[in-house]
């Protein structure tokens, strides 16, 4: 888990008990929940004793209820939040989100705000999904930033903070829902590879072929799963053996990337372990192969290929096929 070097922002007791609404929710203290049993207690004796005096102190406890919920909902009138993301980013890979928050009130300042992802985004995510703010000024604007690491591939959507607050009196939370839309495409993990130089099947249907090399500094036997485009005719002929060039290693190949998802027997996708780690594997081999100035091109079993090339857009290209490959669902 990624350690975080912010300040530790202010954690609510325990909710007693929880009311929600379409776009609102109000929790009920430790602290709220004792002050509601303070205030029956206080009215049953008033009303048994007649005592004047505890009329005046149950009036008091009321009149603290109303105040509360006056001013915690004061704090959270036109609160606005926006997140600005990059336009990828790799699963393993922290991250910057940047958390703009403005008090659009004209005369009244927001206490004790806490501002966090949905729960459903804040899972995908490792580090500091939230953050405090102790006084919001009238007319103010103020930004954060969280760094942050994506759990797994795939597309990851904010569709939404929501911003609590216990102001005045922590007796109750009180949260309001504020929906938005942003999304950023979260790459495959890339992980340290050994870069192929000849053609290298796998045993599970997977490989690389060398579609083509670069310069040729020797020839060699014919070794079977060698590419027939690797023949060297004419060598061949005046041997009468089967002759491949040798090419110089690095830098200006070409490769071809197999990804097999489905199982050939069941013709079932492949579990999601499997899936994970071949997709992976393609991710990190076409990351370092197009890094080297090789050429990439990417194959799968549906008949689906990207072309080759080895440019930064043709590597993003590429990630973003993978991002989503397999995904039963886009998120």
């Amino acid at each position: 888990m990624m350690k975080s070097n912010s300040p530790k922002t202010p954690t609510l007791s325990s909710p007693v008990f929880t009311l929600k609404t379409r776009n609102r929710s109000l929790q009920i203290t430790r602290e709220g929940a004792g002050f509601i049993i303070l205030i029956f207690a206080v009215g049953l004796g008033a009303i048994y004793t007649g005592n004047n005096l505890l009329y005046l102190v149950l009036s008091m406890c009321l009149s603290f209820l109303v105040v509360s919920g006056i001013l915690s909902e004061l704090a959270l009138d036109k609160i606005s939040v926006r997140s600005s993301l990059p336009p990828s980013v790799y699963a393993g890979d922290p991250f910057s989100i940047r958390i703009s928050v403005a008090n659009d009130k004209k005369y009244f300042s927001s206490y004790s705000l806490q501002i966090t992802m949905m729960p459903n985004e804040a899972s995908r995510l490792e580090g500091t999904t939230g953050i405090y703010l102790f006084h919001m000024p009238p007319e103010s604007v103020r930004e954060k930033i969280l760094i942050v690491k994506a759990i797994r591939r795939g597309l990851l959507r904010i569709k939404g903070f929501q911003i609590s607050t216990s102001f005045p009196f922590g007796f109750f939370c009180k949260t309001k829902f504020l929906p938005m839309a942003d999304e950023v495409i979260v790459f495959p993990l890339i992980q340290p590879v050994k870069l192929p130089f000849l053609s290298d099947p796998s045993a599970e249907g997977q490989g690389i072929l060398r579609h083509q090399g670069g310069e040729i500094v020797a020839l060699r036997e014919y070794n079977e799963g060698d590419p027939v485009n690797a023949v060297h005719w004419k060598s061949s002929a005046k041997t009468g053996n089967l002759r491949v060039k040798e090419f110089l290693a690095g830098g200006d190949q070409s490769f071809t990337l197999f990804l097999n998802l489905h199982d050939p027997q069941t013709n079932r996708q492949v579990a999601d372990s499997i899936l994970e780690k071949r997709v992976s594997e393609a991710a990190s081999l076409a990351y370092n192969l197009i890094r080297r100035g090789d050429e990439v091109s990417l194959k799968t079993e549906d008949h689906i290929q990207i072309p080759f090339g080895n440019t930064e857009p043709h590597l993003e290209r590429i990630m973003r096929f993978l991002a989503l490959a397999g995904l039963k669902e886009a998120d």
